[in-house]
């Protein structure tokens, strides 16, 4: 039977701020249009170029809270039922709407502006003969294949593919074993994502290619899951607590330090030299698997905090906790996938719609200030957006999901 710990029964506040955390940074790093001019404005762009990893962090928080909902409730008579109903639910609505938009309702638009305008919207309709592919969640394979990005608003599907990849084959497997052997499966599959990076790189596959097919980004999915399964044994919480409080000085340094070699050499790929590129090699290997180590090492350390004060509600609170559960974190986290799904067509509406193009202005021989100006009205216009979607759409598909709870 699966361990019944109160706390993992219950919403912690604080994963909400997690998520938060996470599309910032994928946000502020989709914002950027800094030159490599240098001083400044190279360092500025340097430390944003790092904020891809908001998507890791996504599926490490993924892996944690999917795994915990499957293992607590293995026991249900309609459990495989009711978690793909309830799946749906969140995640359907709000990204078919989107692929809708841009494959139907944008081109059937285009049809009646000014010729530069319809260009523009006509390449949001079609996506080289790839279309059925963004409509059944393969688009991470669609990418793979042509070794690039293609579509300016539903590329960024292919994180969500990965997931839904993810969610078609997990919860079979947490059904069918028990929780000592998926502990070894986790483990297993870190080393194989890892494995399988490094043998992609030596046949010399495209970068985009290694970055989003499923199997390579497995580790930090797994290392989620592995988090959840172990917290569910007593005790097992407080142990991985205490490695993580060793684990995140240690890898933590690790990151700043390949980061900070690179910058100082200014080596990279050509195009990002200088840069904490997901293109890099050693990020390619063995830097996606620390950076979700790190990442469910912060969420092991946040979790615990936040356990200690909910079972000492005299405890002093945490610092990690105070930064997790404050209002914006939270709030960010709430809207996080309108968020994710809207923000790049946003940005580029922002761009194009005024004289930045792609070239921010200099202000005081800098461009930081045009920078900082732009990713705020583009970040609160995203923020808007997703409020709107959430409040006017989304909560009423969640709503039903009242009619689906585990048996």
């Amino acid at each position: 039977m699966p361990s019944a710990i109160p706390i993992f029964r219950s919403h912690l506040p604080l994963l909400d701020g997690i998520r938060g955390l996470a599309i910032l940074l994928v946000m502020i790093f989709h914002m950027s249009l800094l030159s490599d001019r240098g001083g400044a404005d190279s360092f500025a762009r340097s430390l944003i170029s790092g904020g891809w990893c908001g998507v890791d962090l996504f599926f490490v928080l993924s892996g944690f809270l999917i795994t915990g909902i499957l293992y607590d409730t293995k026991t249900s008579s309609t459990f495989f039922k009711t978690f793909y109903i309830r799946r749906a639910l969140r995640i359907f609505p709000l990204y078919y709407a989107v692929v809708i938009l841009s494959l139907i309702v944008l081109p059937a638009i285009a049809t009646h502006l000014p010729p530069p305008a319809q260009a523009k919207l006509d390449r949001f309709g079609k996506i080289e003969g790839d279309e059925w592919m963004y409509w059944t969640y393969l688009s991470n394979f669609a990418i793979a294949q042509a070794g690039k990005f293609r579509h300016g608003i539903l590329d960024i599907s292919w994180s969500l593919a990965i997931e839904e990849q993810f969610y078609l084959i997990w919860p079979a497997i947490v059904f069918f074993f028990s929780r000592s052997t998926l502990i070894r499966i986790c483990v297993g599959a870190v080393v194989f994502s890892l494995a399988f990076r490094c043998w992609l790189l030596s046949t010399g596959a495209n970068p985009v290619a290694l970055h989003v097919l499923t199997p390579s980004r497995l580790d930090a999915l797994a290392v989620g899951a592995f988090i959840a399964l172990v917290v569910r044994n007593e005790g097992g919480l407080d142990r991985l607590a205490a490695v993580a409080k060793i684990v995140i000085p240690v890898l933590g340094l690790l990151i700043v330090g390949d980061a900070t070699f690179r910058y100082l050499t200014h080596s990279g790929r050509e195009g990002e030299e200088g840069l904490f590129s997901a293109n890099l090699p050693e990020v390619q290997t063995v830097g996606l698997t620390v950076l979700a180590l790190f990442f469910g090492a912060v969420l092991v350390r946040a979790v615990a905090a936040s356990k200690h004060e909910i079972e000492e509600p005299g405890a002093k609170r945490s610092k990690l906790v105070r930064l997790f559960e404050s209002p914006l974190l939270r709030s960010f986290g709430k809207y996080s996938y309108a968020m994710y799904l809207l923000h790049l067509p946003l940005r580029a509406l922002v761009r194009d719609s005024t004289l930045i193009s792609k070239q921010l202005p200099v202000i005081g021989g800098t461009q930081i200030p045009a920078q900082i100006i732009f990713t705020v009205v583009c970040i609160a216009i995203t923020y808007a957006a997703a409020w709107l979607s959430w409040n006017l759409y989304e909560k009423h598909w969640l709503a039903l999901k009242r009619f689906f709870d585990y048996k």
